[in-house]
């Protein structure tokens, strides 16, 4: 090696090294949590870029997800300081996973669990995927009952619906809640405001129709406000704004494979423009045309 580029090597190694140990000791930026009031006694609360909702009566208090271990460690010191006589009696799952259903543990000496009843078999399957699986999934607590289409959970003179919008590629044990008094929808990862569906919600060859098919039983309920589990909260013109962008990119992309185009040649003609204000379009539009262009170009489509 000659001598110069060893030195370079040298220098640019020892760099390396005396940088990591400050780079380790950097402190983590702590997470961004709140709690603000929807309307009435519902509450909606924010741990980073994951939300979920309460509803506090006089005989406790109602929680959605409890997203992760650390989030409900936080938001039950936090119940506990503001409603000091009202401990969580439910927890109502919106679906299996884990950046949504952990932490369930730290509610559970007051609290009954209740998810879909596919629930169980969703977990066991995303769990039993592999090991790295195994580990993200082994503070997910199954539900203690389930219900199949529909169930009303009261509370303290107060009611929450929980509603099972139909099996998706997302997960098939998806629930979607109802406030009717507050006149609230809590929905999570398939229910959004002004955004685009995250990349891996049309992959491994999901079908489009079933997002639809599932949004569309999500418009034919009764409420005003949307409050998602990501993203910003909206009304409920903005579901069926979003079972557009689907019914859009299935139509337009099935079209282009009609033509004979290729994947390049959609994304590059931007097909899916009109959507280009909305939240994460340039991180996932081009994705989601990927994997609806695969799924329709599959043999026997």
């Amino acid at each position: 090696m000659n001598a110069h580029i060893l030195l370079a090597f040298l220098i640019a190694w020892f760099a390396v090294l005396s940088t990591a140990p400050a780079l380790a000791q950097q402190p983590q930026r702590p997470p961004v949590r709140s709690i603000t009031r929807i309307v009435g006694d519902l509450y909606r609360v924010q741990n980073n870029e994951h939300y979920t909702v309460f509803l506090v009566t006089p005989a406790g208090i109602i929680l959605a997800d409890p997203i992760n271990v650390e989030a409900a460690a936080w938001i039950k010191a936090q119940l506990t300081e503001r409603f000091p006589n009202a401990p969580v009696r439910h927890v109502l799952y919106s679906h299996h996973h884990q950046d949504h259903a952990s932490g369930a543990a730290v509610f559970n000496d007051t609290a009954e669990l209740v998810g879909h009843e596919n629930f169980n078999a969703a977990l066991t399957a995303s769990a039993s995927a592999n090991e790295a699986a195994a580990k993200r999934f082994a503070a997910v607590l199954r539900p203690e009952s389930t219900y199949s289409g529909r169930r009303t959970i009261t509370l303290g003179g107060k009611r929450v619906e929980m509603i099972h919008p139909g099996r998706m590629g997302h997960a098939p044990d998806m629930t979607v809640l109802v406030f009717p008094a507050e006149r609230v929808l809590f929905g999570v990862d398939f229910v959004n405001v002004n955004t685009v569906p995250g990349s891996n919600t049309l992959a491994n060859g999901a079908p489009v129709a079933e997002y639809v098919d599932a949004l569309k039983a999500v418009e034919a309920l009764d409420f005003d406000i949307v409050a998602p589990g990501h993203g910003p909260m909206g009304k409920k013109a903005d579901i069926a704004a979003h079972r557009r962008y689907y019914e859009d990119l299935a139509a337009r992309v099935a079209a282009g494979i009609k033509a004979g185009r290729t994947l390049e040649q959609l994304q590059a003609a931007k097909i899916m423009d009109e959507y280009k204000a909305w939240i994460e379009y340039d991180e996932d539009n081009d994705i989601n045309i990927a994997n609806v262009y695969k799924t329709l170009s599959a043999p026997g489509r």
